[in-house]
């Protein structure tokens, strides 16, 4: 299980590790995005071209809040709660936050508490 941080307007952050190509890990604060439904990690193009990832789709359409918009995905290893998944990153230009995607709920349990500022993501009763 990973504790996470409440920020200033109650967004849900949490500090992840990714494996560049070359096997360094390196830490990562990701923004839990709920409106990112379809994905499971999505980063600043140039953050994932840095990290030596492999790129898997050129163009691939998504459904954003501005409309339908085309991205990259790159196939990236990121730690969770200790465990090692490869997972597609989508890419973004001038991402202002790393957002992991809702999909991790399906593995995932969250527990978000504010009013103890309890904030975790961790196994769920099934693993």
């Amino acid at each position: 299980m990973i504790s996470g941080r409440f920020g200033d307007i109650g967004e849900l952050f949490f500090d992840i590790e990714v494996i560049t190509a070359e096997g360094e890990i390196l830490p990562v604060e990701v923004l839990l995005d709920t409106g990112f439904t379809t994905g499971w990690l999505a980063m600043d193009t140039q953050d994932i071209e840095t990290l030596g990832w492999p790129l898997i789709e050129p163009k691939q359409v998504m459904q954003t809040a501005r409309g339908d918009e085309f991205f990259a995905i790159y196939g990236g290893q990121v730690i969770l709660d200790g465990q090692v998944f490869t997972v597609p990153v989508v890419a973004g230009i001038a991402m202002p936050e790393n957002l992991l995607g809702l999909q991790w709920l399906q593995t995932r349990r969250l527990v978000v508490d504010f009013t103890s500022g309890l904030l975790t993501l961790g196994a769920s009763r099934n693993d």
